[in-house]
């Protein structure tokens, strides 16, 4: 990585491994974006000299510049900003000029930050620009500063406009769904217009999700193709902005949503627009997924904890749901044990007056009618099995029928004179309250203090919504939003440094939050409640366009399954589960001697091949969504090993399957596969595999190892 400045032509060129990123200071003082693709050595090759542009509504002597790296809504400008302000005499006018910059190298990051000033007011804008070693992404942020005495209104602050210069015929792809459809992949061509993707519930998903990329022409395909991607590190309320201007350019401008947006900023306060993380690949989709990917595993994810083995989990919540008591529990346990479960997770009902979802939420104490001894004896005993255990919570949400409600009906967001929205049998708390937070906090550290705890599941079961704070003065009634989210990631933080061996799952109704914010604080997701295994597929090859398919925790479940009503059969379950990170969610007490033996043969073969699922190189070698069969590969970064997973849906016709051609490996080394016969990797590579599937949802998992003969 390499960061170079121009100083007499005040360029600056910032270099990955492949990439390049480059801009410049315009005479007038203004930043202008010049470049961001292949690698490049000099700053001096970048195509400088102030971008102009004017039409007849516009005077030649005055052509207003075009590409800035961070727009403010002011002058003759009328794209899409990154910064509109109030001034506290009413100004809503401003331009930023360069003033400075600084580049930092610290603990493996190189960082540039250049600062911008208003003309004539007393605001700052600091850009930050990070370079990682090692990796070959970009990081992006914006910080605010009032450095005057009166406050200033912020109405929208973005995080970063990103340009694609001498792109054309764009193509913008991005994530869209619902509950148990999520991450479901959406791609058209880009005209002469706007394209907005966001999210107004509170929280970053399921409708859509804080990603986005573009390609030229609509050519790309997964191995092949100039891709730009970008990602957006916030868990609220979000928007992303795909254009071409008159002039042809296309830009994406993307950060916190302006809708319902507001933040006072007091004199020498700062705030920070959360991060962007951009990637450019010559290598299609699937190398800008896997550059996604080295950077939550090398860097930005919890580090101590990502390079370990997920463990193996049973849930039993899709069977029993409330149902559950301390003597069926230990029974569950026993079962689980014997077919080589390694973490037992109790869900939700096992706290307060909690047999339904009306009632209970918010009372963090032990049923006493389920469990009357307390935790201890079900922890103890799943310890003395050999397992560890784990618990789910919901901090935010509330039910009226509970204890806190009762004493604390203020706790919730709420518009003044006005009824709560109830959904779902519950409120949502006012994350955005420290003395809420304080109390999430105090139970929370109570359970992983005094129990031997070794997992938490987070859930979050509804949108927020009534976004008030009646306490709170009426100018700051928009920073709700904002402040709640902030207060969500200091808890998840506070768990991972008060108790670093504890696994915390980032679960909401599924996956309603997931975004690079919450990948940096928590171990792994539930990315969706629906357990179809074909639906999984599809969702995965969304979910994996940036994260980590290691981080999707899926269970193998009872047939048929309850969103589509489908049947499969176990092995397609178990290569479809085997994937990600891997578990059970079947009725153990029910299960036949032969049901439970081949559940232990999923879990036996699972650990044979994890550290390649887990920790391997991703590649999406052949789309569900193209039938009729899937085909996913993880290998070793060295190139000496892969497992490859073949998923049919439904064959017809008796046609051939298109062979599976694998990526990663040595060209010339020698390897087997399934433990037999001898094949190149450029063969395997360049001829491929034959799925040889059969009917419906037949299945095929071939482990790749290297040989010498």
């Amino acid at each position: 990585m390499s960061i170079i400045v121009n100083e007499s032509r005040k360029l600056f060129l910032l270099s990955t491994e492949t990439t390049s990123y480059g801009f410049e200071v315009s005479s007038a003082g203004a930043l202008l974006h010049l470049y961001w693709g292949t690698r490049l050595d000099r700053p001096e090759d970048l195509p400088y000299g102030e971008q102009q542009q004017f039409n007849p509504f516009q005077q030649p002597e005055k052509k207003p510049l075009v590409n800035q790296e961070y727009p403010a809504s002011g002058g003759y400008f009328y794209e899409e900003p990154c910064l509109k302000v109030m001034f506290a005499n009413g100004c809503r006018d401003a331009k930023l000029f360069y003033r400075r910059h600084t580049i930092e190298h610290r603990d493996g990051m190189e960082t540039l930050t250049v600062i911008l000033e208003e003309e004539v007011y007393p605001m700052q804008v600091a850009l930050f620009y990070r370079l990682y070693d090692g990796l070959d992404v970009l990081d992006r942020w914006a910080e605010i500063t009032n450095t005057g005495a009166e406050p200033i209104s912020l109405e929208d602050v973005q995080s970063a406009a990103l340009y694609f210069p001498g792109a054309v015929d764009c193509r913008f792809s991005h994530l869209s769904g619902k509950w148990a459809g999520e991450y479901q992949l959406e791609r058209h061509m880009m005209t002469q217009s706007k394209t907005v993707v966001e999210s107004r519930h509170g929280i970053s998903g399921p409708d859509s999700c804080p990603w986005f990329a573009v390609d030229e022409r609509g050519e790309a395909t997964e191995d092949r193709g100039r891709v730009w991607a970008g990602s957006l590190h916030w868990s609220g309320n979000w928007k992303i902005v795909g254009e071409i201007d008159r002039a042809r350019q296309p830009r994406v401008t993307l950060g916190i949503n302006d809708f319902d947006f507001g933040w006072k900023l007091r004199s020498g306060e700062t705030f920070s627009a959360p991060r962007v993380t951009a990637v450019y690949s010559e290598e299609g989709f699937g190398g800008a997924s896997r550059k996604f990917h080295r950077y939550l595993r090398n860097r930005w994810m919890p580090q101590d904890k990502v390079h370990q083995f997920n463990p193996i989990s049973y849930n039993s919540w899709a069977v029993f749901e409330f149902d559950i008591d301390e003597q069926q529990q230990m029974q569950l346990a026993e079962k689980a044990a014997k077919i080589g479960i390694e973490l037992f997770i109790m869900d939700d009902g096992w706290f307060g007056a909690r047999d339904s979802d009306r009632a209970g939420l918010g009372d963090w104490t032990p049923s006493k009618t389920k469990f009357p001894r307390g935790l201890d004896p079900l922890i103890q005993r799943v310890n003395e099995l050999g397992m560890s255990f784990g618990l789910w919570v919901e901090p935010e949400a509330v039910n009226e029928d509970s204890d806190l409600f009762r004493r604390h009906p203020e706790w919730t967001l709420r518009a003044e004179n006005k009824p709560i929205t109830m959904w779902r049998n519950q409120y949502v708390l006012n994350f955005a309250r420290e003395d809420v937070c304080d109390y999430a906090w105090s139970y929370l550290e109570d359970l992983l203090t005094h129990h031997n705890i070794a997992y938490l599941k987070w859930d979050m079961n509804r949108y927020l919504c009534e976004p008030g704070w009646p306490e709170r003065p009426i100018d700051e009634q928009r920073e709700v939003w904002t402040r709640y989210v902030h207060n969500v990631h200091k808890l998840f933080y506070r768990i991972q440094e008060r108790f670093p061996n504890v696994l915390l799952e980032n679960c909401a109704g599924g996956g309603s939050r997931i975004d690079l914010a919450m990948s940096a604080c928590s171990d792994l997701v539930n990315p969706s409640d629906n357990g179809d295994p074909l639906d999984n597929l599809k969702i995965a090859e969304g979910y994996s366009q940036v994260f980590l398919p290691r981080t999707e925790h899926r269970r193998i479940g009872d047939c048929p399954n309850f969103i589509n009503g489908r049947t499969t059969p176990l092995m397609f379950r178990r290569n479809v589960s085997e994937m990600f990170s891997f578990g059970i969610g079947g009725n153990l007490l029910t299960a036949s001697d032969a049901d439970l033996a081949a559940l232990r043969e999923c879990i036996d073969d699972f650990k044979r091949t994890r550290h390649l699922t887990q920790h391997g190189e991703f590649h999406r070698l052949h789309s569900i969504y193209k039938g009729p069969y899937g085909a996913y590969e993880f290998v070793a970064e060295d190139g000496s090993e892969a497992v490859v997973f073949a998923l049919g849906q439904a064959m017809q016709y008796f046609r051939p399957l298109a062979r599976i051609r694998l990526r990663g490996l040595q060209p010339s080394a020698l390897y087997q596969i399934n433990g037999k016969g001898a094949w190149s990797g450029r063969a395997l590579m360049e001829i491929g595999i034959e799925p040889d599937l059969r009917g419906d949802f037949d299945s095929a998992k071939f482990h790749i190892t290297m040989t010498t003969h």
